[in-house]
């Protein structure tokens, strides 16, 4: 009997930058707050959930605006089952959190928001990703 794929291809219509920083998620997010003018403000962990009972649970900190959005995403999971290496990208494993912009607005350059970044001192390393070269860019895909 034939079978059928159905092949879904998503827009991946945001930017993405990596952060190396041994600071914890809650100095991170006050340091961007006060270098963007921005209220980056704790919500809901990200779960991401895989077959075979594997799970992960990445913390996250959100700042809306009305057609734009900015997030800063620990990297490595704080709670997760089943999983060898509980990244959310697993390839960019040496990254501690990922600044996630998406939206319409193009409120926020990340260029200048990587020259924001190196005026933090508790930013050891950051980097414009692209999102053409993520292999597990489907874990980036959430609302």
């Amino acid at each position: 009997m034939k079978s059928t794929r159905l092949i879904i291809d998503f827009e991946y219509d945001f930017h993405l930058i990596g952060v190396i920083s041994s600071a914890k998620e809650y100095k991170l997010a006050w340091w961007i707050n006060k270098l963007l003018q921005v209220q980056l403000v704790k919500i809901e962990d990200i779960f991401l959930e895989f077959t075979k009972e594997a799970n992960m649970l990445h913390s996250c900190y959100l700042y809306e605006s009305p057609y734009s959005q900015l997030r800063l995403i620990k990297n490595k999971s704080h709670e997760f089952t089943n999983i060898v290496r509980p990244f959310l990208l697993p390839e960019y494993k040496d990254y501690d959190y990922f600044v996630h912009i998406c939206g319409e607005g193009n409120i926020f350059d990340p260029s200048e928001i990587l020259e924001r970044l190196s005026e933090c001192p508790f930013v050891q390393y950051s980097k414009i990703i692209q999102v053409t070269d993520i292999k597990t860019k489907d874990n980036l895909i959430f609302n």
